[in-house]
């Protein structure tokens, strides 16, 4: 390819309009691992030989974060074996990065178990989008440019928002960021886990959201189950319509009737991980490779 700023090792975990949005608005050249699994599950991995000396490798961990997981190790080790240097890697969705500390005796700390080992192979620098736990990578000594895409997402909301919602207080950062730059009042849920149970509750509190469009901003969905918890929560305050900026979603049929069965106008979320069911018109997918250009170029 002529031209290009940079070299990206795409894995199979990029999505293809990520792909594609680091290809055209990075001006990237993307290449691809001829990858095959053997009968016994295992993976294998081969890198074309026209890499330059400084490659990024991007790869998003999910879905089957374990295989992915192992893919980007053999990426990387196929790069050392070729006497190329790993510059970077972009790592759009980071799994296993909830458990960045023992919350009961005898548990493993995930992000130490399975990151800390990149560092054998010289990998200094992660780019991510809204990592669950940027202190536990910084207490790893990793370079974490930790991107944060919900105002950057909130352009392409249809209702205008009015006030913003952390669902707890530890989101509290992200819906700050997104409350300052559109200039309204902002305020967080009383949210607490059970942490053996992991059943969620949502404690309703004052709030200045009568009659207002709310946007709750967080980085994860999952079962839906939290956020349809919060939307009642806000309805119940008096909120008049309920948007949603999610950086990860893991939709499925039954979490996408939750939010529905709630009430929730809008959600928007990023294309860090595919998204494998059809989604309904209220759902918006946004491209977020304009975010993670500035940090490869």
């Amino acid at each position: 390819m002529c031209g290009y700023m940079v070299q990206i090792l795409s894995l199979s975990g990029i999505t293809r309009d990520l792909e594609e949005g680091l290809r055209s608005k990075c001006k990237a050249d993307i290449v691809k691992p001829y990858t095959k699994i053997f009968p016994d599950g295992e993976q294998y991995l081969r890198l074309p030989d026209a890499l330059d000396q400084e490659i990024y490798v991007a790869q998003s961990l999910y879905p089957e974060q374990d295989r992915k997981i192992v893919e980007l190790y053999l990426a990387i080790e196929a790069v050392k074996g070729l006497d190329r240097k790993v510059k970077a890697l972009i790592l759009p969705y980071v799994a296993y990065a909830r458990q960045d500390k023992r919350f009961l005796v005898g548990e493993p700390i995930s992000i130490n178990a399975l990151y800390q080992g990149l560092k054998i192979y010289g990998v200094n620098t992660i780019v991510a989008i809204d990592v669950h736990s940027p202190e536990a990578f910084s207490r790893l000594e990793f370079r974490l440019i930790n991107i944060l895409p919900h105002l950057f997402m909130a352009k392409y909301a249809e209702s205008k928002i009015e006030f913003v919602v952390a669902p707890d207080k530890g989101a509290l950062h992200r819906a700050k960021i997104v409350a300052e730059g559109l200039g309204v009042g902002l305020d967080y849920l009383d949210k607490y886990r059970d942490r053996v149970t992991g059943e969620i509750r949502v404690n309703t509190k004052e709030l200045d959201i009568y009659g207002k469009t709310v946007a709750i901003v967080d980085d994860i969905i999952s079962t839906g189950g939290t956020l349809a918890k919060a939307v009642d929560t806000l309805y119940s305050a008096g909120a008049k319509h309920i948007i949603a900026i999610v950086s990860h979603a893991f939709l499925s049929s039954k979490s996408i009737d939750n939010l529905e069965r709630v009430g929730l106008k809008e959600l928007i979320i990023s294309n860090t991980i595919e998204q494998k069911i059809s989604l309904p018109k209220w759902i918006k997918v946004i491209d977020i490779s304009p975010l993670i250009c500035p940090y490869i170029l």
